[in-house]
């Protein structure tokens, strides 16, 4: 009798484990077999032959999970893209924490077809492609997704957002989102002046360019919940405009937060910047 017991046992603890071994391997299908250090690619929506790398790290058990994506900002000598979550941890925290956490490389950086053209349409459809395609592969959810930039990701983010009502929430970090205004009160050197620089050498620095790519002028279409983080120190932006893009939201009638960090620069540590993200990212997602 209890041979018979211990085989019934085994049998049982075995079917689990193929189980788990099922699922697991139907997760990893549906994401390419990928772990999160494996760049996976997607075909850029206006123009199949180009490129989108992006990183993905996903919890257990099968999906659609709801989902954080995550935009870089400008990176140089190297441009890595959307690695350096994957290097930083980043992604392997947010799926320990039951999201599907993915990092996309904006065009013009890591292997991700360009031009760059600063956060414009190229950009914007290379993001919204690599969504599409992780929503049809039943990997993120159509209803909870959360995207963060930070710098030029932020606006990215925040133009994707104007115009994409499934976006639940936004976390925008150290953005510039009125570009006509950040332009003419440039100086004639220094930091902002070569961000102005590359801005004209991407897009051609028209006025019709730069109001493009203003967040700020589609503030009455965000949909999301946002949360808006600068630097008072920060010398590349103007903390001024996270302020003022929070109240346009607002008036508008949709829900922003600007949250000034006194001794911050360009780049807010994460530690302090993760205690109003963390608790912000579960209440618009609605938890894992």
């Amino acid at each position: 009798m209890l041979a018979r017991n211990n085989t019934a046992w085994m049998w049982a603890s075995l079917l689990a484990v193929c189980a788990v071994v099922i699922v697991g391997l139907a997760t990893l299908r549906a994401a390419g077999g990928a772990t999160a250090a494996t760049p996976l690619y997607a075909p850029h929506p206006d123009d199949p032959s180009k490129q989108v790398e992006y990183f993905l790290d996903a919890p257990a058990g099968a999906g659609p999970w709801p989902t954080v994506v995550l935009l870089h900002g400008h990176q140089a000598p190297l441009r890595p893209g959307g690695r350096v979550f994957v290097d930083w941890g980043v992604l392997k925290g947010l799926a320990e924490r039951g999201y599907l956490a993915v990092a996309v490389s904006q065009p013009g950086y890591g292997d991700s077809s360009g031009p760059a053209d600063f956060c414009g349409p190229w950009t914007q459809h290379a993001v919204s492609g690599v969504i599409a395609k992780l929503r049809a592969d039943g990997l993120a959810s159509p209803t909870r997704l959360l995207i963060e930039g930070i710098s030029r990701g932020a606006m990215t983010a925040g133009l994707i957002a104007g115009r994409d009502p499934s976006v639940s929430g936004l976390v925008l970090i150290s953005g510039i989102y009125d570009l006509p205004s950040y332009a003419a009160a440039a100086p004639r050197r220094g930091i902002q002046r070569d961000i102005v620089d590359n801005l004209t050498a991407e897009t051609g620095g028209g006025p019709e360019a730069l109001e493009a790519r203003s967040v700020l002028r589609l503030a009455d279409q965000i949909k999301a919940e946002v949360l808006i983080l600068a630097g008072a120190e920060d010398e590349r932006t103007d903390p001024d405009q996270a302020r003022t893009l929070a109240e346009q939201i607002e008036r508008a009638g949709g829900h922003a937060q600007a949250i000034v960090f006194p001794d911050a620069g360009h780049q807010i540590p994460v530690d302090e910047r993760n205690v109003t993200i963390d608790p912000f990212m579960d209440r618009v997602l609605g938890g894992p």
